[in-house]
Formats: C-alpha cells, sequence, structure tokens
C-alpha cells in the first residue's frame, strides 16, 4: 500500500519533494566516481622515456642528456655514424606488447624521410637516361591538362626542390577536414587517396610563381608519381629497384591498409600520450609515407657519406631555401656553427624523425621516435652542435587556452545552475551545458598542451564539472505535486544516464 494514502495532498506532495531529494547522496556518489575515474584512467599522461635501454649503453646515456627531461618522448631508435663506425641505440618503449623494447630493428613511420629517398630516386633516373629532371611537366605528362599553365612549365627539379609555388596540401575543404579528423580524431589524413587523386590535385593545382622556396608535400608526391608515370612502373616498384635494394634497405617497406602491421614496429602517440593511427602507404608516399628502421637509415646515411648512395647528386645543394639554407633535390644543406649539415626531417600523427651527416667530418645521424615531438635538436646534439631552441617549445597562447579551458569546461553547467530558469526549460539548457563540458574537456584531453601545462589542470577541471552536474541536480526545480509518477522517473533516468554518459564519453575518448 502507498505510504501516501491517508494523506492531505500538501502531506503527500511534501513527502514526494522529500523522495525527490534525497537522492542527493547517490548523485553525489556517482559524481564522485566519475570524477575518481576520470582521474585515474583518463587524465593526460605525456610520456617519458623508461630507463629500458638496448645497443651502445655510452650512446643511450648521450641521448637521454641531449633529451633533457625527456618528457614527450616514448621510445628512440638512434643510429651515429662516425666515418665508418656505426653505433646503435634503443630507449624506452615502442608501444608494441609483442616487442616492447626499442632496437635497431623496430620499424617507425619515417614521415618526410621518405622525401630525400624520393629527390635521390629522381636523380638516378635522370642519371640512367629514364626521364629529364628540367623536361616541362606538360612535356612529360602530355594527357594532363593543367588548369595553370604555369604549373605545366615547371619541372621534376623545381617540384623536388619545393620551387614550384604549390601549397603543403590541396586547398579544399576535404583536405580541411581530414586536417581536422588528424588533430582531434588522430587519424591519417591520407588514408585512401591514390595516384591519380595526386594528379587530380595537381592538375587543379594554381602556383603561386616558380623559383621560390615553397615547402610542398603535394609538389613532392607530384613529382614522384610523375617520374612513376614517365617510367611505367609504380612508385614503390621504382624506389625499391633504385634505391632500397642497391643499399640492402630491407625492413623498409611500404605498409598499405590491406597488409598486416610489420611484427616489430612502434605505436604512434602524441606528445601527450593518446594513440595516433598509423599513416599507411597512398598516392602521396613519395612525400613520405615510407616505414623505416634506424639501421636501414643509417645505411643510407653511411653510403651517402661514401659517395657510393644512387642518386647521390640528391643531396648537391642548389637552391635557396629560406630559413633551411640551401635544397638540393629533397635534401637540406644548413651552414651553422661554422659547419655544413645535410639533413632532412620528417614527422606524422604519431611519429618524429631526424637524420643528418656532415660530409668534412663524416659524421652522420638518424633519430626515430614514435611520438610526435620533434627529434631534431637531440640529432643536432649528437652531431656536436648545440641547438637553436629547446623542445617542448612553450607557447604563451596555447598555455593560456588550455588552462582557461580546462578551467572553463565547468562554466556553462553552474551559470544555469545559478541562473534560475524555469522548470520547463531547466533540463533542456543544463543537459546542454553538461554536454559541452564533457565535450571540451574530451577535446582538450587530446589537443591540450600537457607538456607545458600540469594534467592536473585537467582533473581540475573533471572535478568542476562533476561539482556543477552536482549543484544543477539539487537545484532543478522540484517537480509539480500532481505530477505524474511516470514523468517523474523518466526525468529521473535522465539525469543518472547524463551522469552514466558523461562516463561513456570519456571511455570513448580514451580510445579514439
Amino acid at each position: 500500500m502507498s505510504a501516501e494514502v491517508g494523506k492531505t495532498p500538501r502531506q503527500a506532495g511534501i513527502m514526494r519533494t522529500w523522495r525527490y531529494q534525497r537522492r542527493g547522496p547517490l548523485l553525489l556518489c556517482i559524481a564522485v566516481m566519475v570524477m575518481l575515474a576520470s582521474w585515474i584512467f583518463f587524465i593526460p599522461r605525456p610520456p617519458t622515456l623508461s630507463s629500458a635501454t638496448t645497443g651502445d649503453g655510452t650512446l643511450a646515456d648521450q641521448v637521454r642528456a641531449a633529451a633533457g627531461n625527456a618528457r614527450g618522448y616514448r621510445g628512440l631508435a638512434v643510429a651515429v655514424i662516425n666515418r665508418n663506425r656505426i653505433r646503435f641505440a634503443g630507449l624506452g618503449e615502442s608501444g608494441n606488447p609483442g616487442h616492447p623494447n626499442v632496437d635497431k630493428t623496430t620499424v617507425f613511420e619515417a614521415g618526410s624521410l621518405g622525401k630525400p629517398m624520393t629527390g635521390m630516386l629522381l636523380a638516378e633516373l635522370a642519371s640512367r637516361n629514364i626521364l629529364r629532371l628540367d623536361m616541362p611537366l606538360q612535356r612529360l605528362l602530355p594527357d594532363v591538362r593543367f588548369g595553370d599553365p604555369a604549373l605545366g612549365s615547371t619541372t621534376l627539379r623545381d617540384l623536388a626542390s619545393h620551387r614550384a609555388g604549390l601549397d603543403l596540401m590541396p586547398s579544399n575543404l576535404h583536405m580541411f577536414m581530414r586536417g581536422v579528423e588528424l588533430r582531434i580524431m588522430g587519424k591519417d589524413p591520407y588514408r585512401g587517396m591514390t595516384e591519380e587523386d595526386v594528379f587530380t590535385a595537381g592538375q587543379n593545382a594554381a602556383s603561386s610563381g616558380t623559383g621560390r622556396f615553397r615547402y610542398s608535400n603535394l609538389g613532392m608526391a607530384f613529382a614522384g608519381q610523375t617520374a612513376a608515370r614517365v617510367a611505367g612502373k609504380k612508385y614503390e616498384a621504382l624506389l625499391r629497384q633504385y634505391v632500397l635494394e642497391p643499399l640492402k634497405m630491407r625492413s623498409t617497406r611500404f605498409v598499405h591498409s590491406d597488409t598486416a602491421l610489420p611484427r616489430n614496429s612502434a605505436t604512434g602517440y602524441k606528445a601527450t600520450g593518446t594513440v595516433m593511427q598509423h599513416w599507411l602507404a597512398s598516392g602521396y608516399t613519395p612525400a613520405g609515407d615510407i616505414w623505416s628502421t634506424g639501421e636501414d637509415l643509417a645505411r643510407l646515411l653511411q653510403a651517402e657519406l661514401d659517395g657510393t648512395a644512387p642518386g647521390a647528386e640528391a643531396a648537391v645543394p642548389r637552391f635557396d631555401a629560406a630559413g633551411a639554407g640551401k635544397i638540393g633535390l629533397g635534401w637540406y644543406t644548413t651552414h651553422t656553427q661554422g659547419r655544413e649539415i645535410t639533413w632532412h626531417d620528417g614527422s606524422t600523427g604519431g611519429f618524429t624523425s631526424y637524420m643528418g651527416f656532415d660530409r668534412s667530418s663524416r659524421r652522420g645521424v638518424v633519430i626515430l621516435s614514435n611520438t610526435d615531438q620533434p627529434v631534431d635538436a637531440i640529432g643536432k646534439s649528437l652531431l656536436g652542435l648545440t641547438p637553436e631552441r629547446e623542445y617542448p617549445e612553450h607557447d604563451i597562447f596555447q598555455i593560456v587556452l588550455t588552462v582557461l579551458c580546462s578551467v572553463g569546461a565547468a562554466g556553462p553547467v553552474f551559470y544555469v545552475a545559478w541562473r534560475g530558469f524555469s522548470r520547463k526549460i531547466y533540463h533542456i539548457y543544463f543537459g546542454f551545458s553538461a554536454a559541452f563540458g564533457v565535450t571540451l574537456l574530451i577535446l582538450l584531453r587530446r589537443i591540450g598542451d600537457w607538456l607545458s601545462v600540469p594534467p592536473l589542470a585537467w582533473a581540475l577541471g573533471s572535478a568542476l564539472l562533476c561539482v556543477g552536474f552536482l549543484v544543477g541536480v539539487h537545484r532543478c526545480p522540484a517537480p509539480d505535486h500532481d505530477q505524474r509518477l511516470g514523468i517523474r522517473t523518466a526525468l529521473s533516468a535522465a539525469r543518472y544516464g547524463a551522469v552514466l554518459l558523461s562516463l561513456l564519453l570519456l571511455v570513448i575518448s580514451a580510445e579514439l
């Protein structure tokens, strides 16, 4: 029998209100559980190099010293060449449970280190009279109708030295959205793109004028795919035949969506700790979808130092490359601190890389990392240079934005709770404000500057959001005395569901 039988309407209403309000302790427990779960499982955790080491211990110590506090690095594969001697060291973790230690055979995404390889391929094909580097593209590709005649008059040499006036990537909404997916979801921006996509983009591209340096992934990809079309073979087959096989780079490969990942490959991460999707082979592979190892890249540098590398002309500096010094075909050459360093670096969503050499001292270095934290400073230090800048770079705007968004995620919830909206619209406003706070924290977890800002700022934002949610539930106008039980139950379920949904979204964010 209902406890309300025999009660006056006023007494029954008071009892219903009391039962409605006594849910507070349960909501408090749920809020605390969500808050603790977010702190324990989902707080941003920038990686650091573990003590795990393989190979040359002395070299590993030098790398650790060059890496400073090592925040933002998870695993590093390093090779140092000193005349005819090559030393290897692996530091930290690969992120691959089957092969957790990093060594000279660990496979990394090499990113734009593929650009010098494309330059070497072009130079080698030219030396064999398979193609001409200074022939206009329109003559090399008579079936292609360039929207900009100026681009049709450029050459492979212009493309491979970033002097064709092309944008970094095609300027359209599709590529913009892929860039957003990379930053927020960690997805490969080149996935599914084919050689024909590259030719279409090149055909529709506009040149800002040849002869001036303008870094372009599209330009290098277009150069490699044009060479492949002229030679009558796939780009991958050409690079393997003329560059990789002569150098015995047997572990350097192209990983496609329909092939298994190398069993000893590393997993890529952001420097803030979240896992990133691998970048697989695509039509843009000539610009840097290649995977390699420290051992293979050391072979390439050794051959460059010995003068036996195929397409060695690619490393000869010929044109101005703005702040980078000069450029040949894919290779930069920079005069710094009384030295002449030939180099290139690379990055993908979850990997960074650097390789460089000093021909006069016959010294070279390779660095491969499985986070997106730059490794240039480490490479330069191992070459005996004093790096011009330190990593991480502290951007005051990003720091302020990260802190404000962390603390401000709960702002809309508190505003709705204390504003005093009518009951009819309170639930709508409160639901939207809670969803906004959760979404903002999810995004901030992935894109916030957690190398400069203590991750506890995110935990504070999560705590404030939970407190704001609890305050909002308690300040929700009590149901009318004559409200039907079914509606009241549905609203209660919706509130509990909102808490559970917040937890679910946090779990999903950890898996993105």
